[in-house]
């Protein structure tokens, strides 16, 4: 059975001859230590990140493209880069953000769609054409979009005082957003991964009004728009307690989701039994405790245990519940890997 149709079989709820398995990011550090080589630390790298799904005998991978320009230094010495959704930023062990993309949220309609011209395509196309990997290319949603461009207790602030504001950027942001997607879809990716941040551990960061207004309506239109141009699956991600709002994602129309935070609540046994036959599921590897502190005995057993779990009648893919991050052992990434082959 090839990747891409192993890939298949679990988004359209089939067995397959073993599960799935595929990170939506592998930290260039961790992937080092794994090949035990010296590849460039860039966020994406073809050759790396290629070489270690292979030597994990992954199925799929996960790539984009968020472009930016230098525009200067900062006073410590960072660099300074105007993001394509207009505001400018520093990046060190974080992102901070320097400069909004308009200064009063008042002058909300005057804010100027991302440029789809900026976008580079290129590593989706590699992706697609020179491997036999399953390809998600990625696009952000209404409520990370936004969030990066303000700081965050000004993000939560407009869109409680300044919805209309708010809504009048998603709508730009979420166009643009679409046009990666089919951008992404011309250059042969398989699916759709829109990732979204929309909760915390104890539940969603916007009240439901907020989510009706800010959210739902975008993911639906985002989905129907894709699908429209290349039936595809298209794929939700957010970290977090999503309980309350997993019909939610029903209702839109996603095919599948990625995260299941074990620790925020997200139990994988009752997800299954409610949602696993409207929902490919993807993730629940702990990542707060058993991926970065555990013994790969421990890693081995979970992995067992959560694939006799989500993977009954298929409908499961295995990959932590965020990204494969630089706090995991080596040892046990490969104990995971290699128990999902059995």
């Amino acid at each position: 059975m090839t990747r891409k149709e192993r890939v298949l079989n679990a988004i359209n709820h089939k067995k397959s001859d073993r599960v799935p398995k595929g990170e939506t990011w592998i930290a260039p550090m961790l992937s080092n230590k794994l090949l035990k080589a010296d590849y460039p630390l860039d966020y994406q790298n073809f050759e790396r990140d290629l070489k270690v799904r292979n030597l994990l005998n992954m199925d799929l991978i996960n790539v984009g493209d968020w472009p930016s320009t230098p525009t200067g230094r900062f006073h410590n010495g960072y660099e300074i880069r105007l993001s394509n959704y207009g505001y400018e930023f520093i990046e060190a062990a974080s992102k901070h953000i320097v400069k909004p993309p308009i200064e009063d949220i008042e002058d909300a309609d005057k804010y100027v769609k991302p440029d789809i011209k900026n976008v580079n395509p290129e590593i989706v196309r590699r992706f697609a054409q020179e491997t036999d990997l399953f390809v998600f290319a990625q696009i952000a949603g209404p409520v990370s979009a936004l969030d990066e461009m303000f700081d965050m207790e000004d993000y939560f602030v407009y869109c409680m005082t300044n919805t209309k504001q708010m809504r009048e950027i998603s709508e730009k942001v979420m166009e643009y957003e679409v046009e990666k997607a089919k951008l992404f879809l011309d250059n042969g990716a398989d699916a759709i991964f829109l990732a979204d941040d929309i909760a915390f551990n104890t539940g969603c960061f916007l009240p439901d009004r907020i989510m009706d207004e800010l959210v739902f309506p975008f993911y639906k239109a985002a989905i129907q728009e894709i699908k429209a141009y290349k039936n595809v699956p298209v794929f939700g991600h957010s970290d977090g307690d999503l309980n309350k709002i997993l019909h939610r994602y029903v209702e839109v129309g996603f095919d599948g989701l990625q995260s299941l935070q074990p620790s925020a609540n997200m139990d994988i046994e009752k997800i299954k039994k409610e949602y696993g036959n409207d929902l490919c599921l993807w993730g629940n590897m702990d990542l707060d405790y058993l991926m970065t502190f555990g013994k790969p005995e421990d890693v081995k057993r979970e992995v067992r245990k959560v694939i006799d779990i989500a993977d009954e009648n298929g409908g499961f893919i295995l990959s932590t519940c965020n990204t494969m991050i630089d706090a995991i052992p080596p040892e046990n990434v490969i104990a995971m890997m290699e128990e999902a082959e059995k």
